[in-house]
């Protein structure tokens, strides 16, 4: 039997976020602004980092650099039980790391350094401590220049002749990310991009079409996130459906697809039905939303299971 319930692999970054900002100050003046934080953060670290907070036994896969911002990144995932014997540290490059300038609104454009990002990889000989779990999480194709391709391709094969329970996500979707994700497809049981990247890879506008789209390409389960309109489910047997979003006041949208990955993952691990995890995962993005970075006001289970029983949704 695993050890872990989930190992969360793939992209792990930095955050540090500030909010409100409306502008860039002229020259080398400052503005002030309420808020600014260090998260963890990225398709894998941060849903990693949800699903621990949610009570799951994590184990974290990913490259982290020998500086500071890797040893934070580090310290922070130990701090959330994170098991991290999988972390390794690159000291040819700098930690992948984001600055997010937040808008009062949420949206929060980026400023990127890919970093360890780009040369994370797995060998052979360590998938079966990376597969040591019940599901296994695979995030941030498009970006995981090592990794992409082939090297995904063997990995979540051996994924799947473990018996494992497979999830996807990626990050930044263009049209040629589906020649790397499109060789993938048969072996992912849970598809779970944003509405803006499924439209990107498949070229297709509406979520139905998108949905049949990617289970004609074997997706076993699609799972559309589609932010304040919801979700858009197509699973493996039964009728697809939709479910909106919670009425909140948006702090930030930083994370919000990555903690739904972890609701999925959860309710997964707990062996609900599709519907249940769907509801969970948009209660886990909604308390994330309320917040600044990518654990946003998530603290608990519990707390997440009162918020899917009480907390509006919108009409």
């Amino acid at each position: 039997m695993p050890t872990f319930d989930v190992s969360s692999v793939g992209f792990a970054v930095l955050d540090i976020l500030g909010r409100p900002v409306t502008g860039i100050p002229e020259g080398g003046r400052a503005d002030f602004i309420d808020e600014i934080r260090m998260t963890v953060a990225g398709t894998a670290g941060a849903t990693g980092m949800d699903c621990a907070i949610l009570g799951l036994k994590t184990r974290m896969v990913t490259t982290v650099g020998t500086d500071e911002l890797g040893d934070f990144l580090v310290s922070k995932m130990q701090g959330y039980g994170m098991d991290t014997a999988m972390v390794g540290r690159d000291g040819t490059v700098q930690t992948s790391a984001t600055i997010l300038p937040v808008r009062p609104n949420g949206e929060r454009p980026a400023l990127h350094v890919p970093g360890t990002a780009a040369t994370f990889d797995i060998a052979p000989a360590d998938y079966e401590a990376a597969l040591d779990a019940g599901i296994v999480h695979i995030g941030g194709t498009g970006l995981l220049k090592s990794f992409d391709g082939a090297p995904t391709l063997a990995f979540i094969k051996a994924a799947k002749d473990a018996g494992r329970i497979t999830t996807f996500d990626l990050i930044q979707a263009t049209p040629e990310t589906t020649a790397l994700v499109e060789p993938l497809l048969p072996y992912i049981d849970y598809f779970i991009p944003s509405i803006e990247e499924a439209q990107e890879m498949s070229g297709l506008a509406e979520a139905a079409d998108i949905a049949q789209w990617f289970q004609a390409k074997g997706v076993k389960n699609t799972i559309l996130t589609m932010g304040g309109e919801g979700v858009y489910v197509l699973p493996a047997e039964g009728d697809a459906f939709t479910l909106p979003a919670h009425d909140i006041d948006v702090v930030d949208t930083t994370g919000c697809g990555d903690s739904f990955s972890a609701g999925i993952i959860v309710g997964l691990v707990k062996g609900w039905p599709l519907k249940d995890c769907a509801r969970f995962a948009s209660a886990v993005a909604a308390r994330v939303a309320m917040g600044l970075g990518s654990d946003g006001k998530l603290t608990s289970f519990d707390e997440t299971v009162e918020t899917m029983n009480t907390l509006p949704l919108k009409g």
